[in-house]
């Protein structure tokens, strides 16, 4: 097929594919993500991408946008309403309870990577399936949880080389200071109705404070007027200050006069949002809060828990302009070899003729078992087209094999970013290569 030729069926809109050369930068990103995890001694979970449409709907709430509007529910043959999960805090717990941490490993430390579903308008950023790393802190109910949970947020951020970031932090208070915030609000909004678009005026009597985060300005505008509209206990007050005190004791930085609250509707106490001017209007980067009623909810014992999520591509955005921003200065003219700091480790095998092919075909099986990263092209036996591949795929190292190699049991080793070259002794190969 040529480059010009549109294939008869083409990815669904709001996807999209992770091609070599972009899938790179996931790795890098996971992988730093999973260390740093480890560090703080969570451990991963991974949950199905399928789950009962219910456990959403009892989790994150009817009345949100997620369920009303963006989950994918459809009926499976035995007639059962199953959803693409929409976010994975509600499988998480879900798994916490059906395999009895709650008795085994009662205050658990998870984290997951994966994809998440929402029928949303695909914007940068933003598509149908979209990506999120995130961590789970179950089972336990101090400020000093809320605020570790912060601090790996604003860490894990650097360290993918993110910086500039601002942490937005509130409390939506208990239970019962959300009930008495919301029947403040539902009466300070009534006579203003006909004022709000069609979703809040519904949103009125069945969950009020969606009016709160409504997608229209003049809705959050209205709903904001007048300052405070939250009424906190002075025990989640308590608990506030301490999770404020003790980031303020680990230098991260936090505005705390933000007007936000949270979509989910499991959301109690801490919430918080990490905010990135990179990527414009729609500038949240990832989110989380305190969630100390999910777990009873989901069948389970009264225990607390709090988490964050991150957006992989709105990370991986960021992370590039801030690279972009970087390598500015010092961007080099296209043509020139990579320098020897960017050249891929392990070796590009060159077969000179088709004597050198098979011979070629055993080296590279033995440097792969031997722990070298090896790579050849079994369809040419022109040097000028092999030489050209391996420069392409970012190889430092090439090995040479023709006649004069085959004869003496060697390979002409040449370095690409800077043009020498040696012989070395097939043997020899691996040591001289780590």
């Amino acid at each position: 097929m040529s480059p010009t030729t549109t294939p008869a069926i083409q990815v669904l809109r709001g996807t999209a594919d992770i091609l070599p050369g972009e899938v790179e930068a996931w790795q890098q990103l996971e992988t730093a993500a999973r260390q740093l995890f480890h560090r703080y001694h969570y451990q991963e979970i991974r949950t199905p991408l399928l789950e009962e449409a219910g456990l959403f709907q009892r989790s994150v709430g009817e009345t949100t946008d997620i369920v009303q509007k963006e989950m994918y529910v459809f009926e499976d043959r035995g007639g059962r309403p199953i959803a693409l999960r929409p976010e994975a805090t509600a499988s998480v717990v879900r798994a916490y309870l059906e395999h009895h941490l709650d008795k085994t490993a009662p205050f658990s430390k998870l984290y997951y990577l994966g994809p998440m579903f929402r029928a949303e308008r695909p914007q940068a950023g933003r598509l149908r399936q979209f990506h999120q790393v995130g961590v789970e802190a179950l089972g336990a109910e101090s400020p000093f949880v809320d605020a570790e949970v912060i601090l790996l947020l604003d860490h894990l951020l650097r360290e993918w080389g993110i910086t500039g970031h601002r942490i937005g932090l509130s409390t939506l208070g208990c239970r019962e200071d959300k009930q008495r915030s919301a029947s403040a609000l539902r009466q300070r909004l009534t006579p203003l109705a006909k004022q709000l678009c069609e979703d809040c005026q519904a949103r009125l009597t069945r969950n009020v404070f969606r009016v709160l985060d409504c997608k229209v300005d003049a809705c959050r505008t209205l709903a904001w007027q007048g300052g405070a509209v939250l009424s906190i206990c002075a025990d989640c007050q308590r608990h506030f200050d301490t999770v404020k005190q003790l980031l303020q004791r680990s230098g991260v930085a936090y505005d705390d006069t933000q007007r936000f609250v949270r979509g989910l509707d499991y959301y109690t106490r801490t919430v918080f949002e990490v905010a990135h001017d990179a990527l414009g209007a729609k500038d949240v980067l990832g989110a989380g809060g305190r969630y100390d009623h999910l777990i009873e909810e989901l069948g389970g014992p009264k225990l607390g828990a709090v988490g964050f999520a991150v957006g992989v591509e709105r990370s991986l955005i960021v992370q590039q302009k801030h690279q972009a921003a970087a390598a500015a200065p010092t961007a080099r003219a296209a043509g020139p070899p990579a320098p020897l700091a960017e050249r891929r480790a392990g070796v590009f095998v060159v077969s000179i003729g088709e004597t050198a092919q098979q011979p070629a075909w055993d080296l590279v099986a033995r440097l792969r078992r031997d722990g070298v990263a090896a790579e050849w092209d079994p369809e040419s036996t022109s040097l000028k087209s092999q030489m050209r591949t391996a420069d392409r795929l970012g190889f430092r190292h090439v090995a040479l094999l023709g006649e004069s190699e085959l004869a003496d049991h060697t390979v002409t080793l040449k370095d690409l970013s800077t043009g020498s070259q040696e012989r070395v002794t097939i043997d020899a190969l691996k040591a001289r290569l780590q």
